[in-house]
């Protein structure tokens, strides 16, 4: 990682706010600590520390996608997702999560999506009858973090015969992760409040935001 802003703007810029510069201050394999000296709205000049991804290829890319899986199956009503629960040593406890994970470089969200499903549920998304649905960018703990995602809806048919029954997941090593199929029709919500992990934020705005509709 260099000391180049990653939106490099020259101090002598009267635009603000504004980043000066960014000088990294330690860094491991997967993650690096940052400074960045910036002026504020006022003039000011001051700084903030910033956790990055030291695979993050570009301040214009995504690091990451969080899947949305719609199950359906013809014939009938019911539409479910799938929700993961695995340990996150940050928390010192298991999280309840959407699938998600890292866009590997050239990879498009798209197909990201559909690996990493693949990947961490076993279930193989659509990508021909029905294309996935792919969100702007948007970020994540922007107090903390540069990290930014990109949501991704994907229909996964239960027709399919590589989704019968329970498909079996393709983990990295030291990854464990537990599936659940959820109705989406039968409160998430209460899926996520009766449930011993703890919901990633993203995925508990989802079930409050599915309980308003269902009631409107």
């Amino acid at each position: 990682m260099s000391n180049t802003p990653s939106n490099p703007t020259s101090s002598k810029n009267s635009v603000v706010p504004r980043i000066d510069s960014v000088t990294q201050i330690a860094s491991t394999k997967w993650l690096a600590l940052q400074t960045i000296d910036y002026t504020d709205e006022t003039g000011t000049s001051r700084k903030w520390d910033v956790a990055t991804r030291t695979t993050k290829s570009s301040s214009d890319k995504a690091d990451a996608v969080v899947i949305v899986p719609l199950l359906r199956k013809s014939g009938s009503a019911n539409l479910e997702t799938l929700l993961v629960t695995q340990y996150r040593p940050p928390l010192g406890r298991s999280t309840i999560e959407f699938p998600a994970g890292l866009i590997d470089k050239d990879e498009s969200p798209e197909n990201a999506a559909l690996r990493e499903l693949r990947e961490e549920t076993g279930y193989i998304g659509e990508k021909c009858k029905i294309i996935p649905q792919v969100s702007r960018e948007v970020c994540m703990s922007p107090g903390l973090t540069d990290e930014s995602v990109h949501c991704v809806l994907v229909e996964v048919d239960l027709d399919n015969p590589y989704n019968v029954g329970t498909p079996t997941p393709d983990l990295d090593d030291g990854e464990y992760v537990t599936v659940t199929r959820v109705n989406l029709k039968e409160g998430l919500k209460k899926v996520l409040d009766d449930g011993e992990g703890m919901p990633i934020m993203g995925l508990y705005l989802f079930a409050m935001g599915l309980d308003i509709g269902m009631s409107l």
